[in-house]
């Protein structure tokens, strides 16, 4: 087994146990550019025609996370798409086929090869998701887009956290998701939602620092870099 995972940027993950692959919130394509006139500052890892995932996860209904342009351009023939209830119609309306649909909301959890798969609060829209990925022995908490009140994260803890840090459109900023991190006992934590658009940024750098202070291990993810959360822990012992 071989848990490993690829930032694709923004909130946007693949995952793989070595059997599976997962993608997460993947933004592909130039859909922020179309709609909203937000360019994007770094390529696609990989082409949205290029992707078929076994499971395809969405953590709510934006664009950057529900990216329309990359469903409907991508083969999905025997993909799994799971998402919670205000993502289901659109995902019918883009062709998915209602046997591949699964309602996830919060509280519940599947299974896909090794991975585990729990879905948690986040405050964002009504029902947007955070998820818990469990595979190799190892708990990985993807925030998704959330602000930080008594509610995210509590009542579980991770090894390791991705979280956004942006600080805007409803989204954590960088002293919020330090206390996220500590809430959820993360051994190593990695931002996300940074370096995809210009109006929307935020510097790592600052944030990895106040990591240090705590104890715990920061590490400043490359767009496209595949990583082994093994190795990650590893390297904070």
């Amino acid at each position: 087994m071989a848990f490993s995972l690829r930032w694709l940027g923004q909130g946007g993950f693949e995952l793989s146990d070595g059997r599976v692959t997962i993608l997460l919130d993947p933004y592909l394509s130039d859909l922020v550019e179309r709609v909203e006139g937000l360019k994007r500052l770094v390529p696609p890892p990989i082409l949205p025609q290029e992707a078929h995932p076994d499971l395809f996860l969405i953590t709510h209904d934006h664009l950057d996370h529900l990216d329309v342009d990359t469903i409907a351009a991508m083969d999905k023939e025997g993909v799994r798409f799971a998402a919670p209830g205000s993502c289901l119609g659109k995902l019918v309306e883009l062709g998915v086929k209602e046997k591949d649909l699964v309602r996830l909301d919060r509280g519940s959890a599947m299974t896909l090869g090794e991975f585990y798969i729990e879905a948690v609060y986040a405050k964002h829209t009504a029902d947007s998701l955070g998820f818990v990925l469990s595979c190799a022995g190892i708990r990985a908490y993807f925030s998704g887009d959330t602000e930080l009140d008594e509610s995210v994260g509590r009542g579980f803890i991770c090894d390791i956290l991705f979280v956004c840090i942006n600080g805007r459109w409803g989204n954590m900023g960088i002293s919020e998701a330090l206390q996220l991190a500590g809430r959820v006992q993360a051994k190593a934590v990695a931002p996300h939602h940074y370096g995809m658009f210009a109006e929307n940024d935020a510097d790592p750098r600052p944030f990895i620092s106040g990591l240090l202070k705590t104890g715990r291990t920061g590490f400043e993810m490359q767009h496209g870099q595949t990583i082994r959360p093994s190795d990650i822990l590893d390297s904070s012992k």
